[in-house]
């Protein structure tokens, strides 16, 4: 819960503290100052003289009042003053996180002229237990007339100046039994009508507790309530604002079951519609609850469609947050230039559950349908406020069709144009940057804008801007009512809220108004029970939201409140996250499969419902973070062994891993180191959905054998790179030397054939001549035998 802005408050009452005060009794006898010395051994004669006279006053109310209760000791108009533990014994710090709530037992109001009931709850939320004590009921001894008065009072809790702490006036004194840790105990107390009177006819009376242990003021606590001793005056004109979300989560979607839980009756949903439907608030809804009811279709749980149509004929103004209520100022200070929506719902719609509907039996006889509805009345609008209350379905899709996704997000919402950021968190520039997004009206906290007087309504004009600003007097008690553990601790929220009211008295030129928090729908039975506390009180007028939009704005200064750079870096690496997943979503033939569930889960994680626990959300970034870097890595090259490779022409094996449940189509290519191989071009394969494939990359043998390193990539059909590189080794072993050397040889034996060759056809050409010779006449042959005979030889 968000704290309480009013200075007086701010739940306070949690922490231990120390009160003093001087004063006199009736009689007008001086106590001892409280800040005297406090011995064990005993007491000054001051303090003895107080206690004597604290038990005689108490001795006399007991014979002329009605018994104060049980466990509470009586008083009377001329009561003691309170006197508690001096200064210097300090709070004990292993009282912190002690918390007295104080409330009448049946009511948030106190009617004048009757006895009171008042239960002091005391809350024990220390680890440890909580010893007996004595617990004393006050009231404000001035009256309380208006705002200034009610805040002194309030925050007179724990005071330690005792001058700046007003008076106050015993009304009762308990034993407390020891409380255990991480538990209340309840105490009650009777007073008096004449006690109550004695305050005057002040439209609020203030009620307070402390509670001493060991002479250590553990705890205290003080509130306000709306009495009907004060005249009757004009109403003040309240609207009212209630978020109907759901926790925070990662889930851009809700599934079947989980709808079913929550729609189911006292589910979360169904008790939230419960708290509002048809009561005077208006109300912000979440279009993730509809467009998770209508993704469904036919299997929609019957409870949740039920639910959807409650909705529609609730009556009650209705407006959209952003999609999964996801934090517009944050998107402002993002620097977008558009926020953000869902893309789609593509991936999450079944045909299957949207059938062709049936064509009517006509009877058989040919004829037409007969059409009984009356057509629809075109000049029935409802008045501006006001929700029209006809079925809230859509243009249904063609027969056969899955709806679009302006189907599944379309509503009768009352207006569409306001932006409700999370309190205090819009930074100078970011109204701008909503109204050029269509979100025209601002519902600002009260922290994020000045007060220009004392008596301004909700509507404003900031920096050109139309928006209306929350009232802290009333948001702060109506959140605590709304987010109360216990009876006691509402009845004090809720009157300590009508209080506020009654002081107002209709001063306000306009209507004020006031938000629930987001985590209000955890406490929805608490919601309705203060709303109808708010249409009973006869100090309130309901108004719509529409009313207090519409209403002569005051000029106003936007208090600069940007949001933590922690949270704002967080989110920025979200949304570059979401741009890398849409560049690798490029590998699918539909790439919508896959950027709209991450679109739909990063608006989820922007919930404003996440401020509450800043730990579980940066958890849930982280996670969300790597669950994007696996999906931009589900499809990758499998690293292999080294290779080898023989022949001079050969294809690469290459393992593709596919882990995404759709097919993907990846380029493979193959880059080696040096010349001693050849890639000459990529393969586009497709990889069916969680499998692995083999591709065979082509690739030629260069010159030379060795060593070669061959870097493996994939790319998507578009050219994004995806997974990271694989190097593989090989080893290069074709017969290129081989094949040189037989040439080289072939070669040699070529040249010395040759001349082989040459040499015998010389010889013979010689053999020939000399043969011609020999033959020819008158040669020395013919004319010598003997020569013929030893040439033969």
């Amino acid at each position: 819960m968000a704290a309480d802005p009013t200075p007086a408050r701010a739940r306070g009452d949690r922490l231990p503290s120390t009160a003093s005060t001087d004063g006199a009794d009736a009689s007008g006898r001086s106590w001892p100052p409280l800040d005297a010395p406090h011995e064990r051994g005993g007491a000054p004669d001051g303090r003895r003289r107080g206690v004597v006279l604290g038990i005689a006053a108490a001795a006399v109310c007991a014979v002329v009042a009605a018994p104060l209760g049980a466990l509470a000791v009586a008083g009377g108009p001329d009561d003691a003053r309170r006197s508690v533990p001096t200064p210097a014994q300090a709070v004990a710090e292993e009282a912190e996180g002690v918390a007295l709530h104080i409330a009448p037992v049946s009511a948030t109001t106190i009617a004048a002229g009757q006895p009171l009931t008042v239960q002091v709850e005391i809350e024990n939320a220390t680890a440890e237990a909580l010893a007996a004590g004595t617990l004393r009921l006050t009231r404000a001894d001035d009256a309380i007339d208006d705002s200034d008065e009610l805040d002194a009072w309030l925050a007179s809790t724990g005071a330690t100046d005792t001058e700046a702490a007003p008076d106050a006036v015993t009304l009762g004194e308990a034993e407390t039994r020891p409380v255990s840790a991480g538990s209340n105990a309840v105490v009650s107390f009777t007073v008096p009508a004449s006690a109550i009177a004695a305050a005057g006819s002040a439209p609020v009376l203030g009620l307070g507790a402390e509670l001493v242990v060991d002479d250590v003021l553990v705890a205290s606590g003080t509130d306000a309530f709306a009495t009907s001793a004060a005249p009757a005056t004009s109403a003040t004109s309240v609207a009212v604002v209630y978020p109907l979300t759901v926790p925070a989560s990662s889930a851009g979607l809700f599934d079947a079951e989980t709808l079913q839980e929550w729609t189911s009756p006292l589910g979360l949903l169904d008790r939230q519609l419960d708290a509002v439907a048809g009561r005077a608030v208006a109300i912000g809804v979440d279009p993730r609850i509809i467009a998770s009811i209508r993704v469904l279709g036919s299997s929609a749980p019957t409870s949740a469609v039920e639910w959807l149509n409650r909705l529609g004929s609730a009556g009650n103004e209705i407006f959209p947050l952003a999609y999964a209520d996801a934090d517009v100022a944050l998107q402002a200070q993002l620097g977008l230039t558009d926020l953000l929506a869902p893309t789609g719902f593509g991936d999450a719609l079944d045909p299957a559950d949207f059938p062709e509907q049936p064509v009517p039996d006509d009877g058989g006889d040919g004829g037409e349908i007969d059409q009984t509805e009356a057509p629809a009345d075109d000049a029935a609008t409802p008045p501006p406020g006001e929700t029209d209350p006809a079925e809230p379905e859509p243009t249904p899709p063609a027969p056969g069709e899955v709806p679009s996704t302006e189907m599944l997000l379309d509503w009768p919402y009352t207006r569409t144009d306001i932006a409700w950021p999370a309190d205090d968190t819009v930074a100078t520039g970011d109204l701008a940057v909503l109204d050029a997004a269509g979100l025209t009206t601002a519902i600002l906290s009260s922290g994020n804008a000045t007060v220009p007087g004392d008596q301004v309504g909700a509507a404003a004009s900031i920096d050109g801007s139309t928006a209306v600003v929350a009232d802290a007097r009333l948001t702060a008690p109506l959140r605590e009512a709304s987010l109360a553990d216990s009876d006691t601790e509402w009845r004090s929220a809720t009157g300590r809220l009508l209080a506020e009211l009654a002081l107002d008295s209709g001063d306000s030129p306009s209507a004020l108004l006031a938000t629930f928090d987001r985590d209000a729908g955890e406490h929805s039975e608490r919601v309705a029970a203060t709303l109808d506390e708010l249409a009973a009180s006869t100090s309130t007028q309901s108004a719509g939201l529409a009313e207090a939009i519409g209403a002569p704005p005051t000029a106003r200064a936007l208090v600069d409140l940007p949001e933590d750079d922690a949270r704002v870096d967080s989110a920025r690496r979200m949304l570059d996250a979401e741009a890398s997943v849409a560049e690798f979503s490029t590998v699918l033939d539909e790439p919508a499969l896959m950027n709209d569930p991450v679109r739909r889960d990063l608006l989820a994680m922007l919930d404003v419902g996440w401020l509450g626990d800043r730990a579980a959300w940066d958890t849930a970034v982280t996670e969300w973070l790597a669950a994007r870097r696996a999906t931009t890595e589900a499809v990758s090259v499998v690293p292999s062994s080294s290779v080898n490779i023989f022949a001079r022409e050969t294809p690469l094996p290459v393992t593709v891993l596919n882990a995404l449940p759709y097919p993907v189509t990846v380029i493979v290519s193959a880059d080696p180191s040096n010349g001693r191989l050849v890639v000459d071009e990529s393969v586009t394969a497709s990889i069916p959905a969680e499998s692995r494939s083999t591709v065979q990359v082509p690739i030629t043998a260069g010159v030379g054998r060795g060593e070669v390193t061959i870097a493996i990539s994939l790319t998507s059909p578009t050219g994004v790179p995806v997974g990271r590189t694989v190097y593989i080794s090989g080893n290069v072993q074709a017969d290129w030397e081989g094949l040189g050397a037989g040439i080289l040889a072939t070669a040699v034996v070529l040249f010395f054939g040759f001349g082989i060759w040459r040499n015998i056809r010389r010889r013979r050409k010689q053999r020939v001549a000399e043969a011609a010779e020999a033959s020819e006449p008158g040669s020395p042959a013919d004319a010598d035998p003997q020569h013929e005979d030893s040439k033969s030889d």
